[in-house]
């Protein structure tokens, strides 16, 4: 077929945005994401209050990257049958429970488990929620873009979604 100028893939990108059924889920998705508040300095926290070394540090990475991949496998095996609304909510009430266990880091309480092996599971975990979170997601955009205009609109949402 005919490929639309700029210009109408543009309006058509446009009218797409203000369609409720698109603007509403993107700004959920983007004020989701805002509101997750990372902390930048609990990798320094690990180092120089507990003694983490660059190889503990490095391990807890190892296998936040792990976690992540099975989170995606996760949801694509056993939760793709669930609604993302259901989705979310379950994950952020699983993300408020890892964000309680840092709490309990900082203050010593580790339940007899070494320092790292708490932290391990903590920073792991948060990660393997961002994987099970990411399907739906991706999904949901694809789902949004106009026809003949699928590229330029995902890379639209996708920014939306990681600008946050």
């Amino acid at each position: 077929g005919e490929v639309a100028s700029t210009r109408e893939q543009c309006n058509e990108i446009w009218n797409t945005v203000c369609s409720r059924a698109v603007w509403q889920p993107l700004a959920f998705v983007y004020l989701y994401n805002v509101l997750q508040v990372g902390n930048s300095a609990w990798r320094e926290f690990l180092k120089t209050s507990l003694g983490f070394t660059g190889a503990q540090l490095n391990l807890i990475y190892i296998a936040a990257c792990v976690l992540l991949y099975l989170g995606v496998l996760c949801y694509k095996y056993y939760l793709i049958d669930w609604s993302w609304r259901m989705v979310y909510v379950v994950t952020t009430l699983l993300n408020g429970f890892f964000s309680i266990l840092q709490v309990l880091l900082i203050v010593g309480i580790t339940f007899g488990l070494s320092p790292f092996l708490f932290a391990l599971g903590d920073d792991a975990f948060a990660e393997f929620i961002q994987g099970i979170q990411f399907l739906p997601t991706t999904i949901m955009m694809v789902h949004l873009c106009p026809e003949g205009s699928e590229g330029a609109s995902y890379a639209m949402f996708t920014t939306v979604n990681n600008s946050a």
